[in-house]
């Protein structure tokens, strides 16, 4: 319901302690993020790629990617991509 009018929140509670998002979310989207933060967390400190992290969430990427923004939480195992080796056609 993305007209609805849901009250929003912009802390959530994780393992005993208050989380702050970086910005202002639905309430029942808050409660979801409570639930899959300390996944995130476990995935992480398992050193899983962000593709694999959200196979095992059963989400996209992008997501993901998304949660770990709003918690401010530094993914570490970054599979970064290139260098391309520039062709001249």
């Amino acid at each position: 319901m993305p007209n609805a009018n849901h009250p929003k929140t912009d802390t959530i509670i994780v393992a005993g302690r208050p989380l702050t998002l970086k910005r202002p979310v639905a309430v029942y989207a808050a409660e979801r993020l409570q639930r899959i933060v300390p996944q995130l967390n476990a995935l992480n400190a398992a050193q899983k790629t962000q593709a694999d992290a959200a196979a095992a969430l059963d989400t996209t990427v992008c997501s993901l990617r998304i949660w770990l923004d709003l918690t401010g939480t530094q993914w570490s195992n970054l599979r970064k991509r290139g260098p391309y080796k520039r062709t001249n056609a």
